[in-house]
């Protein structure tokens, strides 16, 4: 493996870093709940944040979109801990995204065909309404 390989891997595990501590601390400040980063996720698998009922949190902090794989990801580390699922995103100089599945969203959608794969983006102040309203 190249040096500068070694030096994007590092940048990439810090940006992820400080992007799952700066999403912990405007949630914590959204919903007066104490939230923190799970910091057992590299070596248990699972998700990113800690301290929401029920919820599995992945939060990825990157200038390019990859929603599909992320989804995809999310959905399986959900799945592990029998949580709904939640990926928040980030990209440079835009707010952050939550994207959640409909079925868990709204009352009725559950039977739905591919009710997982139908999903709602919400900015953060939604998503803080939302959670709430589970809390």
């Amino acid at each position: 493996m190249s040096i500068d390989h070694k030096r994007q891997g590092r940048s990439a595990r810090r940006k992820g870093r400080a992007g799952e501590q700066e999403l912990a601390r405007l949630l914590r400040e959204h919903l007066g709940v104490e939230i923190s980063r799970n910091l057992k996720q590299s070596r248990d698998g699972g998700h990113d944040l800690t301290g929401l009922d029920g919820v599995a949190i992945e939060v990825k902090r990157q200038t390019r979109l990859k929603l599909p794989a992320w989804w995809r990801q999310t959905l399986e580390q959900a799945e592990q801990t029998g949580r709904v699922p939640v990926l928040a995103y980030r990209q440079d100089r835009q707010p952050w995204r939550f994207v959640v599945a409909l079925r868990d969203l709204m009352d009725g959608c559950q039977a739905q065909p591919n009710a997982l794969e139908m999903t709602a983006t919400l900015p953060l102040e939604a998503f803080c309404l939302w959670m709430r309203e589970r809390m």
